[in-house]
């Protein structure tokens, strides 16, 4: 958090209602003390007049601290309270002498308007700026005052030391108020960042799981016409995260296989023929070998994918997931060799999640039953991934499949009807 912000904060937490009056009261409470302290000293030198004084400050505080309460601000009781510790160090400095007065009470005083007047800081600032001036000109012209009862030098060093004391005392006060303001501020905000990543994050589960559900019914609506496929947007969708999953265990491609590739690629999958949708029912569901204007036509369902997807699905802020969709839909038909398609792009050119589905892909559609073909057993299929390594596969994902035969056959019984 920057220190602007954390100013900020500060102010808007010390500055509500409930916090001004903690401030106020905790300060009229330590002047009803102090003035209460002094009218003993006050009696035992015989100095009356601030003796007489004091009862009067004691009788304002103690009324302060009561009708306080009762009022929605704290401008006018401060008021009074201002003028009483402006009016007592001048008194002192008249009847006690300079060195008898301690003249940064009017300093302090001066300062909490900050932390009490709320909304009101013109008013703040104007109190500042006479309590400084105040103080100012009794620190110049205190020297010179002749008071008007002499007090003994021992007594009047004892009267200085108990007002630094109480001084430094209200300062430690103030620090550790606001060490406990600081303290509050960040543990609320802790929550609050806390309950607001919780709040992100359901919204984002629940995102996604809507996301996953149009994915995953736009798909079945392709894999509906297309009768012969059986299970194998589940089968892809378990053979890509497999994998993916291998991969990342062994190193392979660290740069980008990562866990959270994992989790886009498993979800992508499911999208890589969705533009089968455009594909016409004579050719889709053709028997035999088609021909070379059907094959031109069954090719469109690349980059068709590829422009659905953008289409329907868009408009996610997930812009991470919308491109490997799109990738997996558009370059799952390249080949490592270059001679695949829609853009014949080789080797590392063709996305490295591109290059994961066509694995995936090409290995079920081996096994499976198609309405142009029988089913090949998973040994012929593996051997041809084998052969094909390096010209229609990327050689080191093939392996990789190759050397999860085990883990593969798993899901084949899993996914199999």
């Amino acid at each position: 958090m920057s220190f602007t912000s954390l100013r900020k904060k500060i102010l808007e937490y010390v500055l509500t209602v409930k916090h001004a009056k903690a401030v106020y009261i905790v300060a009229v409470i330590f002047a009803l003390l102090y003035h209460s302290a002094f009218l003993i000293v006050f009696k035992n030198l015989n100095v009356l007049p601030m003796f007489y004084f004091n009862i009067g400050s004691v009788t304002l505080f103690l009324t302060l601290t009561l009708i306080f309460p009762l009022t929605k601000e704290c401008i006018r009781p401060y008021f009074f309270a201002f003028l009483e510790v402006v009016t007592h160090q001048l008194l002192a400095d008249r009847f006690l002498g300079g060195n008898a007065s301690f003249h940064f009470f009017i300093l302090l005083i001066g300062v909490l308007p900050i932390l009490v007047f709320g909304k009101h800081m013109v008013a703040a600032i104007v109190f500042q700026i006479i309590t400084a001036f105040a103080f100012i000109f009794l620190e110049v012209i205190a020297p010179d005052i002749k008071p008007v009862y002499l007090i003994d030098e021992k007594i009047l060093r004892l009267i200085k030391i108990t007002n630094i004391s109480l001084s430094v005392f209200v300062l430690i006060l103030i620090l550790l108020l606001f060490s406990v303001i600081l303290y509050t501020i960040q543990s609320h905000l802790e929550v609050e960042v806390s309950e607001k990543a919780k709040e992100a994050k359901i919204e984002n589960e629940k995102r996604i799981s809507l996301q996953n559900h149009i994915i995953i019914s736009l798909a079945s609506l392709v894999e509906n016409r297309d009768t012969d496929t059986g299970e194998h947007i589940q089968r892809t969708s378990a053979y890509v995260e497999l994998l993916s999953r291998k991969a990342y265990e062994q190193g392979v491609y660290p740069e980008t296989i990562t866990s959270e590739f994992i989790e886009l690629i498993k979800r992508a999958a499911p999208m890589h023929d969705i533009g089968k949708i455009v594909v016409m029912d004579n050719v889709l569901k053709k028997p035999g070998k088609l021909t070379p204007e059907e094959f031109e036509q069954m090719k469109r369902h690349s980059t068709e994918g590829g422009r659905i997807i953008n289409d329907v699905i868009g408009v996610s802020e997930d812009r991470e997931f919308i491109k490997m969709a799109s990738e997996v839909a558009c370059s799952h038909h390249e080949r490592w060799d270059g001679k695949g398609y829609p853009y014949g792009l080789k080797e590392e050119e063709i996305p490295l999640s591109a290059r994961i589905m066509a694995i995936a892909d090409v290995f079920d559609a081996l096994v499976s039953p198609r309405c142009y073909k029988e089913p090949m057993s998973q040994k012929e299929a593996f051997r041809i991934i084998q052969e094909e390594a390096g010209s229609h596969f990327d050689p080191i994902l093939a392996k990789l499949f190759i050397d999860s035969r085990f883990e593969t056959e798993e899901v084949l019984k899993k996914y199999c009807k």
